[in-house]
């Protein structure tokens, strides 16, 4: 692991790529268990959204969110008790994030598998926690590192993550640009995005300010990933009282 190249592209680019970090017979296990877990939140290829409550409602009425929905990509519950995430990918993985924060200066926020169904076929150019919620939105510097380790090969077809480049060093407003101008927003990310391709085995991380959006599926099989969150420690304490995902008193949807 090159730590001193992840903290530089970390900084100056927002983005970087690893590849063949974890060995394939034990990633593709991994992308076999990931396969067992229902959806908890996520989109239709129809722009629906089902959150939380609404998949805990089509449990209670005896559906099934996996079969009953025509998914253009979810979320699952975090994994726990899985040896090979607890104690070789953090482990490796951490040494990032030690890097990036400093040792005892950060903690694992939360980890979860996301599906991207063939078939899907729009963007959805977002920003990340913590700066997705309003009052992180101007704060500067690093307060988090999203990780995914990618659980098959990304490829152009499959719909790997798109990002724009150096645009964790932009500061403007999140929500101003998504709701009241989204049109641009999406112009903008289809006129300067790159997309990373890696087999699978290798991991990805990006500075959660960076614009990036998961992309149209062309292939016949699911994309899945394992994500990571890593946060400041003092990030995450607030973050557990503002964030839905932590706090479910706040899931309204």
């Amino acid at each position: 692991m090159d730590e001193n190249r992840f903290v530089k592209e970390i900084n100056d680019i927002g983005f970087t790529v690893h590849q063949d970090a974890f060995d394939r017979d034990c990633i593709e296990e991994l992308n076999q268990y990931a396969s067992t877990f229902a959806p908890e939140r996520g989109h239709t290829k129809d722009l629906k959204w089902y959150g939380w409550n609404q998949i805990q409602e089509q449990v209670a009425e005896g559906k099934d969110p996996h079969k009953e929905i025509d998914w253009a990509y979810f979320w699952t519950d975090e994994p726990r008790g899985n040896h090979f995430i607890d104690n070789v990918i953090k482990a490796e993985l951490g040494k990032c994030a030690d890097a990036a924060f400093g040792e005892n200066n950060w903690e694992w926020y939360m980890c979860d598998f996301i599906s991207l169904y063939p078939g899907m076929n729009f963007i959805r150019p977002h920003i990340d926690t913590p700066y997705r919620f309003k009052e992180f939105k101007y704060t500067e510097g690093l307060l988090g590192l999203q990780f995914m380790v990618m659980l098959c090969d990304f490829t152009p077809d499959n719909g790997a993550t798109g990002y724009v480049p150096g645009t964790h060093k932009y500061i403007y407003d999140y929500y101003q640009n998504m709701y009241a101008d989204k049109s641009h927003f999406d112009l903008f990310f289809m006129d300067n995005y790159k997309q990373h391709l890696a087999p699978a085995g290798s991991f990805v991380c990006w500075h959660p300010r960076v614009m990036h959006s998961s992309m149209p599926n062309h292939s016949d099989s699911i994309r899945r990933g394992l994500l990571l969150h890593a946060a400041e420690k003092t990030t995450a304490r607030r973050l557990r009282t503002v964030d839905p995902q932590k706090n479910h008193i706040l899931r309204t949807s």
